[in-house]
């Protein structure tokens, strides 16, 4: 079929296209050679053996009985068409092929009709159209295709199903049955409703101050000196790195709409040399998502124990909602609001427990099909204890930055720094605290044999006090190999 006609043709088109057989729909799926349709089966609508030619011939006869005025008509119309058609306007032709087949109907006419409707987003015409045609003749394979991919569209994902794989069993070419196996994918992924990961790493870290302490032994405190032990003044260690975390998604509907989440995540620090500030971690968290098209909304909530040497520190109950909005597909806001509880142990620090608010706003901009993404954020936390020098007010601010090469490899750097002023003077002091911290770090990450990984990270913390008790700097360098599933 040439891409344009004429209708001054001595023979009109419209009786041509309806004389061919539907060669088009049979070779592009298991690469035969145009030629003769091939009788099909049982015709489910009409009851009856038939084929192209016969199902056609119905067309030649309605075709023969009208004017030839008509036909002339019908026949520019299909040549305006199909042009379109070609030129890939399938906005343009649809109408067109619409006005054809109110008149007469060929198995072409309904293959432009439906193609022409799933490129422009009209599916269910599309399906109306292949449903026709394999009514007509189940044996069209490609056709059956297309309806499959329709169900797709419309979310209809067991009658896409049913028609991809009765199709992969008539044994098409391989190239054919692998686009057969990615819809398949595609569809039993559109279906799932429980996701899961789990996240292990083992790691060794050198930590240049492990008690966060200043880097001077003797201090001017009020009225004084201190004299700082070694237990308290600025020492390093090695230490072993241990990290898990699992997540568990169950999905009410199917990629939009309600989520149930559950996070559980263990970390534990162990030093070589100073077992005494060893620190432990145990963080559960579950609660509702919901997911739309733009937004994506968050409620957890969760408990979290904390350990100091071989000893409890401290329990927290922490509630962290969230809503993100999707302004485009490179730009999107973050809204966050966390409220924690805290109880320490054993009694003698139950003066540091405390109620603690946090707010937090963050512009996250996506590049280059998100393979980087720069986040901003500033915040407000709160913090009331149960002892007013434990108390404190802190805004901070916050720039990092993402990307993920080809190699698998994944970058990540963040700067964060915050202004936190304490609510009264801590002992040995007559004035109130007022810290100013600069954090810093960096990681890199290479993932190998599809499972796992190793990274290095680098944190740096400058922590500038007004009172020299509680100044530090502070860095640690971080090798880890681990796993994911």
């Amino acid at each position: 079929m040439s891409r344009r006609h004429s209708a001054n043709s001595s023979f009109p088109v419209l009786i041509l296209v309806a004389s061919l057989s539907l060669t088009l729909l049979t070779a592009p799926v298991f690469g035969q050679t145009p030629g003769p349709a091939q009788p099909s089966t049982e015709n489910a609508s009409a009851g009856g053996e038939v084929d192209f030619r016969t199902a056609n011939q119905e067309a030649i006869e309605k075709l023969r009985k009208l004017p030839p005025e008509k036909i002339a008509s019908l026949d520019e119309k299909l040549a305006e068409a199909l042009t379109l058609y070609y030129d890939g306007k399938f906005g343009q032709a649809l109408p067109i092929f619409n006005m054809i087949s109110a008149d007469v109907e060929t198995m072409d006419i309904m293959w432009w009709l439906g193609t022409s409707a799933m490129n422009v987003g009209d599916t269910r015409l599309a399906v109306q159209k292949f449903q026709q045609m394999l009514a007509i003749d189940p044996s069209l394979h490609r056709v059956r295709l297309e309806l499959a991919a329709a169900y797709f569209q419309l979310k209809q994902y067991e009658d896409a199903r049913r028609e991809a794989e009765a199709v992969k069993q008539a044994r098409p070419p391989e190239a054919v049955v692998r686009n057969i196996d990615r819809l398949l994918a595609a569809i039993e992924e559109s279906t799932k409703t429980l996701y899961w990961n789990v996240r292990f790493s083992q790691g060794v870290q050198w930590d240049s101050n492990i008690s966060s302490g200043p880097d001077q032994k003797v201090l001017n405190v009020t009225g004084g000196t201190l004299t700082l032990n070694n237990d308290t003044a600025e020492i390093g260690d090695w230490a072993s790195i241990s990290n898990f975390s699992g997540n568990v998604l169950y999905d009410f509907g199917q990629k939009q709409g309600f989520m149930w989440n559950t996070t559980a995540d263990l970390y534990n620090q162990f030093y070589f040399h100073n077992g005494k500030y060893n620190y432990g971690l145990a963080d559960v968290s579950t609660g509702l998502w919901w997911v739309g098209p733009r937004d994506i909304l968050k409620l957890p909530v969760g408990v979290a124990k904390q350990e100091f040497g071989s000893d409890p520190l401290s329990t927290i109950y922490h509630i962290r909602p969230s809503w993100e909005h999707y302004f485009s597909s490179s730009f999107s806001v973050k809204a966050l609001y966390a409220y924690s509880k805290e109880r320490f142990f054993p009694e003698e620090n139950k003066e540091q427990d405390n109620v603690t608010n946090r707010y937090e706003i963050t512009p996250n901009f996506y590049f280059l099909n998100r393979r980087h993404i720069v986040s901003i954020s500033g915040g407000y936390e709160q913090s009331a204890a149960e002892v007013r020098r434990f108390s404190y007010t802190a805004p901070y601010g916050a720039v990092s930055y993402y990307t993920r090469f080809p190699t698998n490899t994944d970058f990540f750097i963040r700067y964060q720094y915050s202004n936190r002023d304490y609510k009264a003077a801590p002992l040995l002091y007559s004035e109130d605290r007022v810290d100013r911290r600069h954090a810093f770090s960096v990681a890199l990450s290479q993932e190998f044999l599809k499972h796992f990984f190793a990274s290095l990270a680098f944190n740096y913390i400058d922590n500038r006090s007004n009172l020299e008790l509680y100044a530090f700097r502070k860095e640690t360098y971080t090798l880890s190999v681990g796993f994911h599933f």
